[in-house]
């Protein structure tokens, strides 16, 4: 069993700069996976996707690529010989065209502005490319790691819970062994206490009581809730996303125990059935962030 929720991350110094790769991991029904990277990298997104793809199938998993300067290394903000040529080539093009122009902080900005738009400092894809497969693979590895950790967690408290699910029905089944045959007795007894003739052989007695008894009878439902626990159980132990199928399982096992709250007319079945709802909604609680 694993968890939907994990996180992972990877680094690496690549010439003056650090990348980091970073892979999150969020409950979702099916599966999502996005790419947060500088624009010059979307390409690398198909490939992270078919990667996560092949190892993840439930979940919105987002993964961030960043690029910085490597930590007590900075550069000018202005590059002066740079933005010295810059101005030098627009007073040329002013001249040809027999204008001139005063020189102004609003005018370096400018200058700086056009030449920031199309400066690209990202590293080219085609230099990084394998690089940034070797980060997503060991991220990858560091979020199923804390995946499986989770999920390890997951099974233990649900694995728990459904065991005290199992002994709630098993109580259940008890208590509703005599439920006909005491309604039996308190119908035989109301009718004397009114004073009537009472035949055991009349036919309508008998039906009266052989409709309840099929009426109050929850043998099938508990035969059902004992095979949704015991399919529980096994799927626990399975390495396969598994969560639908847990979701499921405890789908069915409410409406057994929906069917035993409405046909019991014992109090005693009534109450161990509504405990036993109260457990399958923590479940279904975890369940959610079961991949």
């Amino acid at each position: 069993m694993r968890s939907m929720t994990g996180f992972g991350r990877a680094q690496i110094q690549f010439q003056n700069d650090i990348i980091t790769l970073e892979l999150a991991s969020v409950n979702k029904r099916n599966l999502e996976v996005l790419l947060s990277s500088p624009k010059e990298w979307q390409a690398f997104e198909i490939h992270a996707s078919q990667k996560v793809k092949s190892k993840i199938y439930r979940g919105r998993i987002r993964i961030s690529v960043s690029i910085e300067q490597e930590s007590g290394k900075t550069s000018s903000l202005f590059n002066k010989d740079q933005l010295g040529s810059d101005f030098s080539e627009f007073k040329k093009l002013l001249q040809e065209y027999g204008t001139s122009i005063e020189i102004k902080g609003e005018t370096i900005l400018e200058l700086l502005k056009l030449r920031n738009s199309n400066d690209s400092h990202a590293i080219p894809i085609t230099e990084v490319d394998e690089i940034l497969d070797g980060l997503l693979s060991d991220a990858l590895e560091k979020l199923l790691e804390m995946k499986n950790q989770e999920g390890n967690a997951l099974r233990k408290d649900m694995s728990e819970r459904v065991s005290l699910i199992s002994r709630l029905v098993s109580k259940i089944e008890s208590e509703s062994l005599n439920i006909a045959q005491e309604w039996k007795e308190k119908f035989l007894q109301r009718l004397s206490n009114a004073g009537l003739q009472i035949d055991l052989d009349d036919e309508r007695v008998l039906k009266e009581v052989t409709i309840f008894a099929e009426k109050s009878d929850i043998s099938e439902e508990i035969t059902r809730l004992n095979s949704h626990i015991l399919q529980l159980h096994t799927t626990f132990e399975q390495a396969e996303s598994i969560g639908r199928k847990i979701e499921f399982l405890l789908q069915e096992i409410g409406r057994e125990l929906n069917t035993i709250c409405s046909k019991s007319t014992k109090i005693q079945c009534t109450q161990i059935a509504l405990d036993a709802r109260n457990e399958l909604e923590k479940l279904r609680e975890q369940a959610l962030n079961v991949e």
